[in-house]
C-alpha cells in the first residue's frame, strides 16, 4: 500500500504510536527510493520483525501477539491470520489444556481483526484462552483480548483506546510549493475518491465516516460479546479511546484483574482453575443471553 494512502485505511491503533507510523510514512514517500534503500542497510532494517513463536509451559500454551498488527501483505510486527490459525490449532490439540496470550501491541488494522478475534472466542468453548497486557494492550489488540475467557494486565501496565478512526492527507499545498503538479486519470471518479493530491471533499469525508462508524460499531459489538454486557454498556465500561492503568480497568470492570504473565501462566496451570474459569465463562454466557 502506498504509505501516502495509509492514513485513509481503517485503523484501530494507539493514537500516539499510529501517528509516529503515519508521521514516518509520509516522510519515506516523499524521498527517492535509493536513500530509502541507503537508510534501510545502514540501520539493519532489511527484513520485517518476525512474530514471537508460541512456548510450551507444561500443558499451557504462551501465545505471544506483539507490535503492530495487520492482515498479511502489509506492514505488520503479527499478521491476523498468524494469530488465528495458531488459536485454532492449539483449540484442537488435546496435549493443550489452556493458550495464554501475553499481548504487547498498540493494535493495528481493522483489517482482518475481527477474523481473530472470533477465532479466540470459538476456542475458549474448548478450553481457557486467558490474555494479558503486558504490559500494554490497545485498540485492535484490545479487541482481541477481550474475546478470550479472562483477561487480566500486568501491574504496571495499561490497556484500553477502544474506538476506529481514518483520515487523510492532503499533499496539495506541499507539491504547489516545490513547484509539482499531479493528474490523477481514473476511470471513475470513485478510483480516485480521497486521493492525497486534493483538499478531501464533503462526500468522501462522509464516506470515510461511515466506514469508521460501523467498524466502531463492530468494535463494541465483539466487545460486548467476549465480555458477557450489552452493547450500549461497551462505552462505559471500556472508553471511547481513552486508556487506562491496570487499576483503573479492574475498577471499572473492564478486566478481571491485576496479574502479571507469570502469575497467569501459574494460575492457571492446573485442571482445577481451568474446569473453574470454564464454568464461570459458561454462568456468564447464559446470564448474558437471557438478558
Amino acid at each position: 500500500m502506498d504509505k501516502l494512502l495509509a492514513s485513509s485505511a481503517l485503523f484501530a491503533m494507539h493514537p500516539t504510536f499510529l501517528a509516529a507510523m503515519l508521521k514516518s510514512g509520509t516522510v519515506e514517500a516523499m524521498l527517492p527510493d535509493s536513500l530509502l534503500q541507503l537508510a534501510a542497510m545502514m540501520s539493519g532494517a532489511g527484513q520485517a520483525a518476525k512474530p514471537a513463536d508460541p512456548i510450551r509451559e507444561g500443558s499451557t500454551l504462551i501465545l505471544p501477539i506483539t507490535g503492530m498488527l495487520a492482515p498479511r501483505g502489509l506492514g505488520g510486527s503479527t499478521y491476523y491470520d498468524t494469530i488465528a490459525d495458531r488459536v485454532r490449532e492449539a483449540a484442537a490439540d488435546p496435549k493443550v489444556g489452556a493458550i495464554v496470550m501475553p499481548i504487547r501491541s498498540p493494535g493495528g488494522y481493522v483489517w482482518g481483526c475481527a477474523e481473530a478475534g472470533d477465532a479466540i472466542f470459538e476456542a475458549r468453548a474448548s478450553k481457557p484462552v486467558v490474555a494479558v497486557a503486558d504490559p500494554y494492550c490497545f485498540s485492535a489488540a484490545y479487541w482481541l483480548a477481550t474475546q478470550g475467557s479472562a483477561f487480566y494486565c500486568t501491574t504496571s501496565g495499561d490497556v484500553g483506546s477502544v474506538g476506529v478512526r481514518s483520515g487523510h492527507t492532503d499533499m496539495s499545498g506541499f507539491e504547489s510549493k516545490i513547484g509539482m503538479v499531479t493528474t490523477l486519470i481514473a476511470s471513475s471518479p470513485d478510483k480516485i475518491a480521497a486521493h492525497p493530491h486534493a483538499p478531501l471533499s464533503d462526500e468522501d469525508r462522509g464516506e470515510l465516516q461511515e466506514m469508521v462508524d460501523a467498524s466502531n460499531v463492530a468494535f463494541a459489538a465483539a466487545i460486548a460479546r467476549g465480555r458477557g454486557i450489552k452493547a450500549g454498556e461497551v462505552a462505559v465500561i471500556h472508553g471511547t479511546g481513552k486508556t487506562f492503568s491496570a487499576a483503573q480497568a479492574t475498577a471499572n470492570g473492564a478486566i478481571d484483574g491485576v496479574m502479571t504473565l507469570r502469575d497467569v501462566v501459574a494460575k492457571y496451570s492446573t485442571g482445577r482453575a481451568r474446569l473453574s474459569l470454564m464454568r464461570r465463562q459458561a454462568a456468564a454466557m447464559e446470564m448474558a443471553l437471557a438478558i
